[in-house]
């Protein structure tokens, strides 16, 4: 379930060209800017990010989206993947990046 008041980790997957040196790494950290939109069966999450986005594989707009204590086991201190989806545009507003992510499978959105 994605929860709307708890940071959220954007992670991209690798350049690699095997499994073991293709992984998931991190682009973004930040909070969710609202609530998310939803048109047609995609669901559109907006991120402010902290700091820069720190993109290496621009090939791929493929996104995993994780937050703390949403891994196996509640109130756990580990990142846990709430929505893949793919990045649909990466705005600057007023000295901030703002990520927008397209997801087209269900979700569940909380407080």
């Amino acid at each position: 379930m994605i929860r709307l008041s708890k940071p959220v980790q954007v992670l991209e997957w690798g350049l690699g060209t095997n499994t073991t040196n293709q992984n998931w790494t991190e682009i973004a950290k930040g909070r969710f800017a609202g609530r998310p939109k939803r048109k047609d069966g995609v669901t559109t999450l907006v991120v402010e990010v902290e700091g820069s986005l720190q993109r290496k594989n621009d090939k791929n707009e493929y996104v995993k989206v994780m937050q703390q204590g949403e891994g196996m086991t509640p109130r756990s201190v580990r990142w846990g993947e709430v929505a893949m989806g793919s990045i649909s545009a990466i705005k600057n507003e007023a000295g901030k990046t703002v990520l927008e992510i397209s997801v087209p499978t269900a979700t569940k959105v909380g407080d």
